[in-house]
């Protein structure tokens, strides 16, 4: 059975792999994660030389981690982010939101399901809508006065909000964006990345970051 941990997770990996699949240099996300294997090879082979109190830092044995070979600008990396949690419903605190404002227009302007009988046999009818009295005039039946009525409304208006604005603890977000933005994506100083492929595997690199600005949804 499918748990709520198990779609988080399938969001972060897809949101890191597209993350890759528009980074520089270009990498195979396979090849991203051999490099990921191979460092943490070294990193257990650091670990057992200080154990046996062999002084050296873990940037000079295992240099950079493998995220910070590759770049991509932040304004990239936050809508491809961002685009993931609209699509999985990460963001919790906004749905609330939305809901909010849904059930406010709602009680203004209701809405329900009508069927509309057909006129005979060859007409069998069809799905329409109705528009009932709104919350305010539904209100005005029962109190028959116009100003405690528009007073009530604003106060459950006004609930509405205090449970959006109370409700702002959102667990899945957070660990969405520790697991993207703390985790092994693409470094957005193009700089380092450039230094890092000159330093650490003698190779001199380019990018042209106009990759990014011919597309609308990066602007």
């Amino acid at each position: 059975m499918i748990t709520r941990r198990d779609v988080l997770e399938k969001a972060s990996m897809d949101c890191l792999k597209e993350l890759y699949a528009h980074a520089q240099p270009v990498v195979d996300w396979d090849d991203f994660m051999q490099q990921n294997k191979d460092y943490s090879e070294k990193y257990k082979q650091w670990e057992e030389k200080i154990r046996n109190r062999e002084i050296i830092s873990l940037e000079e044995f295992c240099g950079p981690k493998p995220f910070e070979f590759y770049y991509l600008p932040r304004k990239v990396f936050k809508e491809i982010a961002d685009s993931y949690v609209d699509a999985y419903c990460i963001d919790s605190q906004q749905n609330l939101l939305d809901i909010i404002d849904i059930l406010k227009n709602y009680c203004k302007e209701p809405i329900i399901d009508k069927w509309i009988e057909g006129k005979d046999e060859n007409d069998p009818g069809y799905r329409g809508y109705d528009h009932p009295n709104n919350l305010e005039k539904e209100l005005e039946k029962i109190l028959h006065n116009t100003s405690t009525v528009r007073l009530i409304q604003e106060k459950f208006f006004e609930f509405l909000d205090m449970a959006g604005q109370f409700y702002s603890w959102n667990r899945d977000l957070n660990a969405f964006n520790t697991t993207v933005y703390l985790g092994p994506s693409p470094n957005s100083n193009k700089e380092a990345v450039i230094d890092n492929w000159k330093k650490y595997r003698n190779t001199e690199i380019t990018i042209d970051d106009s990759i990014y600005e011919e597309k609308d949804e990066w602007k």
